[in-house]
Order: C-alpha cells, then structure tokens, then sequence
C-alpha cells in the first residue's frame, strides 16, 4: 500500500487499528482491522456478507474517508500531503457476490428499540432534484462483486427541499444519540443483520439524558421543516394541475367562471407559500436582497442546535416555541386552502371539467 520502505521501530493494535511506528516517517496507520479479522481464509466468499463494524465514536470534522468512492480506485495514491482522519462514521462493510452491478440493495439502520432511523439504496432517486441552496442527494451504496465499504454518517434522513428556494444551512438530519443501532442488508429474499455502537466523544462530559434530549428537540424541528417544505411542494403541485387545466380550457367563454375561480386559487396559494420560503432566492448569496422566510429560520436554528456536545439552551427552546406559534395558524390556512381545492374540484366537476388531485409528497 502507501507504507514507506523504512526501518519499523513498534508495532501496536490500538481500537481495531494497527499502528506502525517508522524510523523518521511518522505513524502509518492501517484502519478497520475487524474486517481482516471477519474474512475467512483464501478467496473473497461469493456471497452475500455483511461485516459488523466497529463501535463508531460521535465526533465533529469531516474526513476524506467518509465519502464513498465511485470507481475502482480504493487503493489510489492520496493527492494531499496533508494527513486523514478516520472516518466520522460507522465505516460498513459488506460483500456482493460475483453478479453484474446491476443487483440491487437496501441498507437500514435501525435504533435499539427497532425504529428505521436511515435507508439507503443502489438505486437512486428519480424525483430528486439538485438546485443550489438545497439539499445533497444521499450517496449511493456501491455494489461491485466483491468487498464494499460504505460509511453512514450517524445522522437521520437529509431534509426535503422546496426547488429553486436556496437557503443558506444543512439539510442534514439530526445527529443520533449514543447507543446500540442494528444494520440491516437486504437483497430479493436474503436479509443480514449485525449491531454496534455509537459511542459519545470521550472529551466531552455529558449524560445520555442531555443526548436523548437533544435529539428529541432536534427531532421537533426537523419534522417542522420537512412539515412546511411537503406542504409547500403540495401546493406547489396543485398549482401546476390548475395552470395545465387552464391551459386545456380553449373556450374561455364557456368556462370563464372555471378560468378565474383557478387564477384566484392560485394567488391565494402563492401568497401562502411565499410566506414560508423565499423563491426569489436563487443562490448563496441572494439572502443578501431578499428576507428569509419561516423555513430558513427553522434551518438557522437547527445549525445552532445540531452541535456535538449536548445541551439545548434556553434561549433555543424559546426560539422553537417562537417559530412554532408562527407556524401554526399558516398551518390552519393550509388546511383552509384544501377546502378551497376540495370547492374548486366540487365546481368543476358540475362544469364537466376533470378535477384537481391533492398529491402525496413522500421522501
């Protein structure tokens, strides 16, 4: 691999890692030595395996080995003279038989007491959408024949966007509370599972009572932005059934009333959504020259919380409360403008007209 050809002073296996000690050229350090010891002997087994990993630390930063490599290059030269952390996860590994890459899997993590808290897949999302500001599309589970690695993040599922609204913040889920998770590696009919743990950072004095809590006030705010952002694609969707079924409507005499019934319904929508984000905002930098709106607020407060060492502060918990009242009766008039669309249809239907569906937002 990348080990100098140097004289080796010690040797030492420390946390499922091997660290050698060289003669003038620093420590080289071999990580995840658990997967040596899992592998049987000769040939990678030409079965589905899941590895169990190693208990994974809750710590803050970032590291070149937390992303997931597309190509074939695992044993590549590094490009930076600049040393690498391990990774911020839970480093997975797991392998795929000899077949095409086109085979297909699942990968769940589950909490102690059973509850999907991420999946991920080898296929990716058709619905979704890159625009700037907005959230990064999960990686993707690698699936060549043979050994795989893959590193959960050790947070809940990425937060759903509202297109073309950018917001300066992360998507991310909330970060999980120290304890014991369970993988689960799915294929047709094949299903492996194994546990670990999620240890919290060593340096940090704090009581799994203040995790717990933390995560659970995350929680809340997590589900209010992925709240309001459904709502608005929703709406967004019930928008663009009204302008196509007007665009349908060629004889404008005859179903004039239809026309500006849906041109009215359409005002009140966008004057309700422009409340909650902010559409003109197209970049970065646009936060500049034009307001925040409700979400982006939301998303402030949840950087401020979704720290490493635990303890949601006063001052954070009346900021909820606050964004919360003002959440509520935009909330009431959501639920007003579904009557409105549930009149809008009853009126089209007596004109002959197609109505309009309410869609399901899923993430």
């Amino acid at each position: 691999m990348n080990l100098p050809v140097t004289p080796i002073t010690d040797l030492m296996v420390h946390n499922g890692n091997l660290i050698a000690s060289t003669m003038g050229r620093a420590y080289w350090i071999l990580d995840d030595m658990q997967v040596l010891r899992q592998f049987p002997g000769g040939d990678i087994p030409n079965k589905l395996e899941l590895l169990t990993p190693s208990n994974a630390y809750r710590v803050s930063g970032s590291s070149a080995l937390d992303a997931i490599k597309d190509e074939d290059d695992d044993d590549a030269p590094a490009t930076s003279s600049a040393g690498t952390n391990p990774a911020t996860g839970v480093s997975i590994y797991y392998v795929v038989p000899d077949k095409p890459d086109s085979i297909k899997l699942t990968l769940n993590v589950l909490d102690d007491k059973g509850v999907l808290v991420r999946s991920y897949s080898t296929r990716p999302d058709k619905k979704f959408i890159k625009f700037p500001g907005g959230p990064n599309e999960d990686p993707l589970l690698p699936n060549k024949p043979g050994l795989n690695r893959f590193v959960w993040d050790l947070r809940y599922a990425t937060l759903p966007g509202v297109n073309g609204d950018s917001i300066e913040g992360s998507y991310k889920g909330r970060r999980v509370s120290p304890g014991e998770y369970t993988l689960v590696l799915k294929h047709e009919t094949e299903e492996m599972k194994c546990s670990f743990k999620v240890i919290p950072d060593p340096r940090i004095k704090a009581t799994l009572a203040e995790y717990e809590d933390q995560e659970k006030t995350l929680a809340v705010v997590d589900g209010k932005i992925k709240e309001i952002h459904d709502d608005v694609n929703q709406m967004r969707e019930i928008r663009k059934q009204i302008n196509e079924l007007a665009g349908l409507l060629t004889d404008t005499l005859k179903y004039k009333a239809a026309i500006d019934s849906g041109k009215s319904l359409i005002k009140k929508l966008t004057t309700w959504e422009e409340k909650l984000v902010q559409p003109k905002a197209k970049s970065n930098d646009d936060i500049i020259n034009f307001v925040n709106k409700l979400t982006a607020d939301y998303i402030f407060l949840k950087g401020e919380m979704d720290v490493n060492i635990p303890g949601v502060t006063k001052g954070q918990r009346d900021r909820l409360a606050e964004l919360n009242a003002i959440w509520a009766p935009f909330k009431t008039e959501y639920t007003d403008l579904q009557k409105l669309v549930e009149d809008y249809n009853s009126f089209c239907r007596n004109s002959g007209i197609e109505k309009i569906t309410i869609p399901e937002i899923k993430n």
